[in-house]
């Protein structure tokens, strides 16, 4: 499989039938590795689908294949790249690093003059985002 097998996508009210399988699979990845990520509704991914903040992919086949979306702090002076899942039977294909790409793009278009992060539990995304030229910071309260 190669990258050129997906097609990644501004989500919009199309796509809001993803939602729930989108939501399931967060957990289901987030339980495979115990991390405590918050449980994010259908609704919740639903809205920022219908904001224009947030990419979805999918196979030239049109079965789902991987999400992302934004947030925004500080009257959005900062943004995070939130909720990466890629469909597990895409793994391990560069998709995730593609769907981060294609998030930062859009972040950058929406946001233009704010600062942009990426919050991950994953070392995986750890890489990625290593790669995309995040810096990492810790956090602290």
């Amino acid at each position: 499989m190669q990258i050129t097998d997906f097609k990644i996508l501004v989500a919009g009210i199309e796509h809001i039938r993803y939602a729930q399988q989108i939501c399931d699979e967060m957990l289901v990845s987030a339980k495979s590795r115990g991390t405590g990520i918050a449980k994010r509704s259908p609704e919740y991914v639903a809205n920022k689908m219908l904001e224009g903040k947030a990419v979805i992919a999918f196979h030239t086949d049109g079965t789902w294949a991987g999400f992302c979306y934004i947030e925004t702090w500080s009257h959005e002076s900062f943004v995070a790249n939130s909720g990466l899942i890629v469909n597990p039977i895409y793994r391990k294909a560069g998709l995730a690093k593609a769907i981060k790409n294609r998030i930062f793009a859009l972040s950058r278009e929406k946001y233009p003059d704010s600062k942009i992060f990426g919050l991950t539990t994953g070392l995986a995304v750890m890489k990625i985002n290593s790669e995309l030229g995040y810096e990492p910071v810790t956090y602290s309260v």
